[in-house]
């Protein structure tokens, strides 16, 4: 007989194992987290008082200033030159010279040609720089109106002492002035004809050269003398 072998029994599966549910902690046994702290707002750097808050930081009103701001900015920059040789030499308004004509400008002073890049990098308009050369002709016309008043009163003290006849004598005193030396080296003297102390020291020098009377005809070189009626003189 044929001895049958037995199969070996296979072993029951393992159950699988149940998971046991967790429940969820009971949020009323636990502590709930207390709340971060704000960070303190940080001041940024350079920003007035009057715009900043140490508890709510930048103010409102900071960013109202600030559009006010650019916008002015943006204004100015339109009236700036894309070059400093961009720049006109001409006032805003009108300036009266001292002699009633409007005051002008050289277009090739070396003085302007030296400071427009200066103001053109600082972003100045043209309405700027006229502002500022009209504030300069003003002054140098006043500063010229009182230099002429000035000179104008010393003459007049100076004429004074001359007497009232002073045009004349002036006049005169020219016209021998020019007989003695000639009229170019004449009118280098004619502006001292300005002063009383000058008047009356060319008056005395023309009067030694030509005689006491102005307008006497130059005295003539005496003719020389024999040496002989000087070594033995005529008794």
């Amino acid at each position: 007989m044929t001895e049958q072998t037995a199969e070996p029994e296979t072993p029951e599966a393992a159950a699988p194992a149940t998971a046991v549910p967790v429940a969820p902690p009971n949020a009323s046994l636990v502590a709930p987290a207390a709340p971060a702290e704000p960070a303190a707002p940080v001041r940024p750097e350079g920003i007035p008082d009057a715009y900043w808050d140490d508890a709510a930081g930048v103010k409102p009103e900071a960013y109202a200033r600030l559009a006010e701001l650019e916008a002015a900015d943006a204004a100015r920059r339109e009236g700036v030159p894309e070059s400093a040789d961009g720049y006109k030499l001409e006032t805003g308004d009108p300036v009266l010279g001292a002699d009633g004509k409007p005051v002008t400008f050289d277009a090739d002073d070396p003085l302007a040609k030296a400071i427009f890049p200066a103001l053109h990098e600082a972003g100045l308009s043209q309405a700027a720089v006229s502002k500022i050369l009209g504030a300069y002709a003003a002054n140098e016309v006043e500063a010229t109106k009182a230099a002429q008043a000035e000179t104008a009163a010393y003459v007049a003290a100076e004429q004074a002492k001359l007497g009232s006849n002073h045009a004349t004598r002036t006049a005169a005193l020219h016209g021998q002035v020019i007989a003695a030396i000639g009229q170019d080296a004449a009118e280098a003297l004619r502006s001292k004809m300005t002063d009383a102390a000058a008047v009356i020291a060319l008056e005395t020098l023309v009067s030694k050269l030509q005689g006491p009377a102005l307008g006497a005809p130059p005295l003539k070189n005496p003719a020389p003398q024999d040496p002989a009626s000087i070594l033995y003189p005529s008794k």
